[in-house]
Order: C-alpha cells, then structure tokens, then sequence
C-alpha cells in the first residue's frame, strides 16, 4: 500500500514536472519569437502563444511591464475598426494584406505600442506624485459619456462593432489613461504657473532667427501650433480672426520690432507680417508664427520620458531615449513611415 501511494506521489511529481518543462519551453519560444525574430511567420507565432503565456514587450523602471499582447489586442482593434467603417465610399482605402499595407500595420503597432509606453509612464509618474484614480471614479466618468454619446446600451454597441470591446475594455483603454494624464496635467501646470519652460523655449527660437536661420525651420522645430508643419504659415487674416494681444501688435499701431516675443493667455508669439492689403477698407494681413503654449505639461512629460528607462524586447523596435519614444530599427521602416506620413494620399490606414 505504501509502495502504491509513493508510485502516484511519483507519477504526479513528474507530471508536475513535465508541466513546468512545457511551460518554460513554451515562454522560451514565444521568447525567442517575439524578440528575436522580425520575420512574419515568428510574428504571427509570437501573437498566438502570446495569448496563453504572457510576457514583455516593454521594462520601465525595471519594475513596470507592458505585455506583447495588450499590444495585439489595441492592434486588432484598430483593424476591427477600419473594416467596420465603410470608409470606401469616401474615397478612402484600406487593404493591410498588400506589402505595403503590411507596412503601415507596423506603423500602426508602433503607434499603438508607444502608446501604451506612454500612458504606463503618465501613471508612474502620477503615482509619485500621490495622485491615484479609484474604480468610482472612472465609473462617474464613463457615465458622464453614457450621458453625452447616448444610451448605455448604443455606446456598448458601438463599442463592441467598432473595436471589439466591451465596456470594461473602453475603461481600461481609454478612460483610466486619460484620467491619470488629465490628473497629471492639472498638477504639473499648477507646479509650473512662472511658465518657466515655456518661456525657454520662445527664447531659444528667437535666438536662432537672429543667428539668421529661416523662420520656417525654427518654425518647425519649436512651434506647438496647428501651423508648425506649415513653417508657421497662417495666411491671411483680419483683425477679428486674432488674439486680442496679436490685435494690439498688428492691427492698432506700430508694427513690434522684427522677432519680437508677444505674450498672449495661450502662450508666447513670434510674428512676422509677410504682406498686407485692404480689402473694404480693412486691413488684412498675411502673417507667419512660432508659437509655444503656456501649456507645459507636453514638455514636461517629454522631458520625464527620456529620463526613464526603457527596455524594449520585441526584434524591430528600440527605445528612442533622445525622444523618447519607440522607434523602428530597420531605416527602411523609419524612411517608409517618413514617406507615407508626408504624402497619406486619402489612405485612411494612417489615420485615427
């Protein structure tokens, strides 16, 4: 009898054991797949395994983890999106099968994979700074939504055919990032009221116009405004179509003297008048901006990401520390990604 109890205690020790081997040749594949390979076939392996064995695609601050398969999910999502959208009959097109389609879903995964990077880092750094969002409170936000979209029952439709989500997916998703970010914005810009930063950064741009480089350039690189790919181009306006403060500058007098900084309750302008004319009477004024927000709070969150570190494990992406943020590695991607961004051609695939 006791040889009979000590063969099972046996027998369910080596099944116990065979169980964890599988398990960890099962970690050790998807591994291997999900960071060591770039190749489609590893990839769609790596997403399948991903599902029942969950590991790493991102390490912050050693302690925080971002899981490959979050990023499928929000990925299939953004599919489940585009195919429920009849978006064809607006000129648009999608096909994810084609090579380069195939491309922009990596673009997409990218996006989404910094993303979620990003709204890890806003929680650490929200936490640190004592701000924490309770279950209550989310629910209080989601039904501020309910309320503004709909009935409950036409938002979770929506949710559900759009993107494959059920209510508590939307929470989790969207709405528990976007409270710690909105939280965190509200205490960085009470911490930060001298616009210090801000106020740097207008300087700085002028500094390079009177070294002599264009306004264009220095546009691009410092302007916060809908204009900066344009090189600060705003066109033509009247004087009801400005800031009070821009008004007063342009329109009432004297012209500032050339690369002077103007403060206004956005932020802090630097105009240039590229031509003027009167039409019934009126001036009207093609003027050209750098404009840097009072809004600190997306510099801030700049500065803290490439403080952090980040470790990013799947073959393909790296860790950008000098922007913080995650970057191809193959050139052929990032001047891919460079080229399509810069034609998009009504491809609704690097849209949302």
């Amino acid at each position: 009898m006791q040889e009979q109890d000590d063969e099972k205690k046996i027998k369910l020790s080596t099944v116990i054991y065979a169980i964890l081997v599988i398990l960890v040749v099962a970690i050790g594949i998807s591994s291997i797949l999900a960071y060591g390979t770039d190749t489609a076939i590893g990839k769609k392996i790596a997403a399948k395994i991903s599902k029942t064995v969950p590991f790493p695609a991102a390490i912050i601050d050693h302690t925080n983890f971002i899981y490959w398969d979050d990023v499928e999910k929000n990925l299939a999502s953004v599919e489940n999106f585009y195919k429920s959208q009849e978006l064809s009959k607006e000129g648009l097109r999608i096909d994810f099968t084609t090579p380069d389609g195939g491309k922009r879903l990596e673009i997409k995964k990218r996006e989404l994979f910094n993303k979620l990077v990003e709204d890890k880092i806003i929680e650490i750094l929200a936490k640190e700074k004592g701000i924490s969002i309770s279950s209550k409170e989310i629910d209080k936000i989601v039904n501020k939504k309910l309320a503004e979209y709909g009935t409950s029952e036409d938002v979770r439709s929506n949710l559900l055919d759009s993107y494959g989500w059920t209510l508590e997916d939307f929470k989790k998703r969207v709405i528990l990032p976007s409270a710690y970010k909105e939280a965190l914005s509200i205490l960085v810009i009470q911490e930060n009221l001298d616009n210090s930063i801000a106020k740097k950064k207008i300087e700085q741009a002028k500094k390079e116009l009177i070294s002599g480089k264009d306004f264009a350039e220095v546009a691009k690189e410092y302007s916060n405004g809908s204009s900066r790919d344009n090189g600060g181009e705003l066109g033509w306006v009247k004087k009801d179509q400005v800031l009070t403060e821009i008004q007063e500058a342009f329109f009432k007098g004297k012209t500032p003297e050339k690369n002077s900084v103007i403060e206004s309750v956005l932020g802090f302008h630097i105009i240039e008048v590229e031509d003027r004319k009167k039409e019934d009477n009126e001036d009207v004024l093609q003027l050209r901006q750098i404009f840097v927000s009072k809004d600190v709070f997306a510099d801030w969150l700049q500065d803290q990401k490439k403080q952090m570190s980040v470790i990013v494990l799947p073959a393909g992406f790296s860790w950008n520390s000098s922007d913080g943020l995650i970057d191809f590695k193959s050139e052929e991607m990032k001047t891919f990604e460079k080229e399509e961004r810069a034609k998009l051609n009504g491809d609704a695939s690097l849209m949302f």
